[in-house]
């Protein structure tokens, strides 16, 4: 079993990236997030475009990643998952600068990180979309990097956006919140409601006890 996770919004209580866009960017960041909201442009490219606008240095950002918090259970899922030995990735749209911040406050540096790149040079910053896909219009084109592993292992999936909607019918398990979970109800695509990460332990868990069950019976 393997379990890749989005982060913003998921994992995070807060969208991070529209936070710093929010206290450090030019105000045309929302217009530009208008054209993606209206389909007229492509995730990929209005975060490229969006990213470039932020006017702040990197401690002033890292001081305002440090009070995103993390969502319950979190932490304690992330304890359950190495204790059975079932590898955790997060995979996401969002920035790994940013991703990172939040989760070294909390002591995690081995979780395995795809997101887009943020690059400062000469008091500047860019996005590197390294996990982009032609054909995709996500920066990190998540439909290529959860799929069936060639160990056979299930596939389990959290997520709770659009980022997250091309990947919803590919993992063996989805847990879905917020839009991805209105998205995967509207086309009767099965899920299980994510309400937290206690909810993701103990659905997965209760797998293992059933199998464990079926062999002590065979």
């Amino acid at each position: 079993m393997r379990i890749f996770c989005d982060f913003d919004g998921t994992i995070s209580l807060a969208d991070t990236a529209d936070l710093i866009l929010s206290a450090f960017a030019d105000p045309v960041w929302e217009d530009i997030e208008a054209e993606w909201v209206a389909g007229e442009i492509d995730s990929a490219t209005c975060m490229a475009r969006q990213i470039p606008l932020i006017d702040a240095p990197l401690a002033a950002i890292d001081e305002l990643l440090d009070t995103v918090e993390l969502r319950d259970g979190f932490l304690a899922f992330l304890g359950w998952a190495k204790r059975r030995s079932l590898p955790v990735q997060i995979v996401s749209d969002g920035v790994d600068h940013f991703i990172r911040r939040i989760l070294a406050r909390h002591d995690i540096h081995d979780v395995p990180i795809i997101a887009n790149r943020l690059i400062q040079k000469d008091g500047r910053f860019s996005l590197e979309q390294p996990w982009r896909i032609v054909g995709c219009g996500s920066g990190v084109c998540k439909c290529h990097i959860v799929e069936t592993p060639v160990d056979g292992r299930k596939l389990v999936f959290v997520g709770d956006g659009r980022s997250d909607f091309c990947v919803a019918s590919k993992p063996d398990l989805l847990f879905a919140t917020a839009g991805l979970e209105r998205y995967c109800r509207d086309r009767q695509i099965v899920h299980t409601p994510f309400t937290g990460f206690g909810v993701v332990q103990s659905t997965l868990e209760s797998i293992f006890v059933q199998s464990d069950a079926f062999a002590a019976v065979a």
